[in-house]
């Protein structure tokens, strides 16, 4: 998987969406694919498998230090109600966040990429309208002939405690839903006299629907 680690401003307060049809067009029609098909807005009961690592990343970007779990999630829609530890990590690792936001909506301003190609997957970039608002930007592909969201890559332009953070999404099919299978995170938390900066690396399998 191809990781963005850092970007910002993709397409800073720009209405295009609202003067392409064509554009137009695949927002809607991947916002109705959103809402139709992301499993953690579903109230449904599901559990799944999920092996993290944990990287400290020290000067020239070399990981100083790594850590590593496995856990079994029990959730009901983006709720996690219990989860089994089956291998314990060193330290006290984040808690998995594995929900990501529809950026397909009015809340964000929308973009093609010059020079596509046509090939199977679609790429948008997608902005909110304030400089000063909390929402991600980034880049979104999704299926040219489904709609459906295949890959998604956040950058948090005001996080609250981080001078960066960006999250990455790949997205596969589970049934009638999709749910990503692997997720990336690349932060600089500020601390009191310096900065951690660190990546996660989660990887996602054995999702399964409960009764």
């Amino acid at each position: 998987m191809a990781v963005l680690t850092s970007f910002s401003g993709v397409f800073r307060n720009t209405k295009a969406d609202e003067t392409d049809p064509v554009l137009n067009f695949y927002v809607s029609q991947a916002d109705s694919a959103y809402v139709r098909t992301n499993l953690g807005d579903h109230q449904l009961k599901y559990s799944f498998v999920a092996l993290t690592y944990f990287k400290s990343i020290g000067k020239k970007g070399v990981v100083s230090s790594l850590d590593s779990t496995i856990v079994r999630y029990f959730c009901s829609g983006t709720t996690v109600d219990s989860f089994q530890t089956l291998v314990e990590s060193k330290r006290k690792m984040p808690e998995l966040n594995f929900s990501y936001p529809n950026v397909f909506t009015d809340n964000y301003g929308h973009n093609f990429f010059p020079n596509d190609i046509g090939q199977q997957d679609l790429a948008m970039g997608f902005d909110n309208y304030s400089e000063s608002d909390t929402l991600p930007t980034g880049i979104a592909v999704i299926g040219r002939a489904n709609y459906l969201l295949r890959r998604l890559y956040l950058f948090y332009p005001n996080p609250e405690g981080y001078k960066r953070l960006t999250r990455s999404f790949q997205l596969a099919e589970f049934g009638e839903y999709i749910f990503p299978d692997s997720i990336w995170e690349v932060g600089a938390k500020q601390g009191i006299f310096s900065t951690e900066y660190y990546r996660i690396e989660t990887g996602i399998e054995q999702i399964q629907l409960l009764r």
